[in-house]
């Protein structure tokens, strides 16, 4: 039988990307990730993946495995003092967090397009802790779903998601859960400007998407301005292993460019 062939396009194609990335890392024990079901999917796509073979678009790659990784780790942390909740990814693509995570008594929400959820739904299985909700992040129908069948305390994630997205959509999606759900936490990333600009320099592996970032913030202090509630928890550099969890960057780990951050606030 032909491996599956896929139709993904724009922002939804970027996914790919990360979901090599952890299918790499899961050949290769190399200790950063461990995710047999992104391996899994990643060799039953139909997709030209050898385009993402040249050094740049690797190095990238590993970027975004360690970023994952990272996460992982944050949210497991985020779970240990908050057992009981709902976590909703924002952008979720195909990304296993929830077979990785294995969390016991959360309630799990993966949101995203339909034009992934068609894809999502070939590969993962809904159950009576974890649902897919397909809209956009900026359609208000998930927030009503999500009140419907999750309760607090709120994890909001979004992995390499919003990011693509201009400034006053980005605005739109901070009021709406600093309105719908005060008190919740979100983790997120951001990019300066400088450092979006260095992905074009060093031949990002976005080269090969119709995709671009087009969000950028100096400071995350920046958000009180949408939100006066927001309280910053905890801000990592991505571009350093100069922090609690340098250990998974490789001894030769080269900075990109400053700029590009792991963020956890309080709504």
């Amino acid at each position: 039988m032909d491996n599956e062939k896929i139709r993904l396009e724009g922002i939804s194609e970027t996914l790919l990307i990360p979901l090599m990335g952890r299918a790499l890392a899961t050949k290769s024990r190399d200790g950063v990730l461990s995710d047999e079901k992104s391996l899994e999917i990643f060799e039953s796509l139909n997709y030209d993946f050898d385009k993402f073979n040249d050094a740049h678009s690797r190095r990238s790659m590993m970027r975004t495995t360690i970023r994952t990784a990272i996460i992982d780790r944050v949210v497991q942390n985020h779970l240990a003092d908050h057992p009981e909740g709902t976590v909703v990814e924002i952008g979720c693509g195909l990304n296993s967090r929830f077979e990785r995570l294995r969390p016991a008594n959360i309630k799990w929400f993966d949101l995203d397009v339909p034009q992934v959820h068609k894809v999502w739904k070939q590969h993962f299985e809904e159950t009576d802790r974890r649902a897919f909700l397909p809209f956009s992040a900026f359609d208000e129908q998930w927030i009503t779903e999500a009140k419907k069948g999750g309760e607090g305390p709120f994890l909001f994630i979004s992995e390499a998601s919003v990011i693509y997205f201009p400034k006053q959509k980005v605005r739109q999606l901070f009021q709406l859960l600093g309105t719908h759900f005060p008190g919740s936490y979100y983790l997120f990333d951001t990019a300066q400007p400088d450092f979006i600009e260095s992905l074009t320099k060093n031949e990002d592996a976005l080269k090969f998407c119709n995709a671009q970032i087009k969000w950028s913030i100096n400071d995350v202090e920046e958000l009180k301005e949408w939100v006066p509630t927001i309280e910053i928890l905890n801000t990592i550099d991505l571009e350093s292993s100069d922090h609690e969890y340098g250990a998974l960057y490789p001894d030769d780990f080269q900075q990109a460019a400053e700029g590009y951050q792991l963020n956890l606030i309080r709504l």
